[in-house]
């Protein structure tokens, strides 16, 4: 699969969970298919990024660049707490929501100028 394809799907699994996450934050009850969204979202997530690893020549035995851990490490702080915060926060969800996108901002920043 081509560089734009894993690019394409990286990016719209990162919206689709941002507002999947959203759903389970500003609704009184989530509906499980918000639930299943995030999870299947995540994990795809992981998979266009390390495809996208592979089509811009980091290898399999090669150790990861600082900025690429940097990420998988905020991926899975946002993919294990936003569920959580969205479950156990009964007051003040907005700032748990907020916190999440602002974890999701450094993730991209890390990425766009490889930190």
């Amino acid at each position: 699969m081509s560089y734009e394809f894993y690019k394409i799907l990286h990016v719209f699994m990162i919206v689709l969970f941002v507002g999947s996450i959203a759903i389970q934050f500003f609704m009184e009850t989530s509906p499980k298919s918000a639930k299943i969204i995030s999870g299947v979202s995540s994990f795809l997530i992981f998979v266009a990024g390390m495809g996208l690893l592979a089509r811009i020549g980091v290898s399999h035995g090669a150790g990861w660049p600082m900025w690429v851990k940097v990420k998988v490490g905020l991926w899975l702080a946002v993919a294990a707490l936003g569920p959580i915060l969205a479950k156990r926060m009964k007051s003040n969800r907005q700032f748990g929501y907020y916190g999440i996108l602002v974890l999701i901002f450094v993730a991209v920043f890390s990425a766009i100028t490889k930190y």
